[in-house]
């Protein structure tokens, strides 16, 4: 599955949960750019590179798969908010995975570059943003494969949630 394609289904997603919320998507912005950042949180959470004080190692792959596309639902919504999308279309995430001191860099870096978009929500920082997720991704072990098999899966869960009541 291309990138163009993810953000289009993410904009059927998010019109259809607009519309049965009734609110607009330039109202909702700053609630996106949170829960964006809650998102990547659990799964900092989750992979544990950060946590030098506890000896338990990362969650199951699964699990942490699955954190990083909650995480990707919320960024194509930011991206179609602000109507910007990467200008490539194609994603290699041929890196191995990373150690957990770039795996810590790499999150920080996350947190940095939202903190920016916030402030001036531009195409260059939009970028900035999406191509350190994408980074991410790679560090964490993950293919464009695994992520887009799994967003499509996630995707489903969220219109079966919307549909009872979520």
């Amino acid at each position: 599955m291309d990138l163009q394609m993810l953000f289009k289904r993410q904009q059927e997603l998010d019109s259809y949960i607009e519309e049965k919320r009734q609110v607009k998507p330039e109202d909702v912005f700053e609630e996106k750019l949170l829960a964006f950042s809650v998102e990547a949180g659990e799964l900092a959470n989750e992979v544990r590179s950060f946590k030098f004080w506890s000896s338990r190692g990362p969650s199951d792959d699964r699990v942490i798969l699955e954190e990083y596309v909650d995480g990707l639902h919320f960024l194509l919504s930011i991206g179609n908010t602000l109507a910007l999308s990467p200008e490539v279309d194609e994603v290699d995430l041929a890196q191995e995975k990373a150690d957990k001191k770039e795996q810590t860099a790499a999150f920080l870096e996350l947190f940095a570059a939202v903190s920016l978009l916030r402030i001036e929500p531009s195409a260059e920082t939009y970028g900035a943003l999406f191509s350190a997720y994408l980074n991410l991704a790679g560090q964490l072990g993950y293919s464009w494969e695994d992520v887009t098999l799994a967003y499509h899966a996630k995707n489903e869960e969220n219109y079966s949630r919307q549909e009872n009541g979520y």
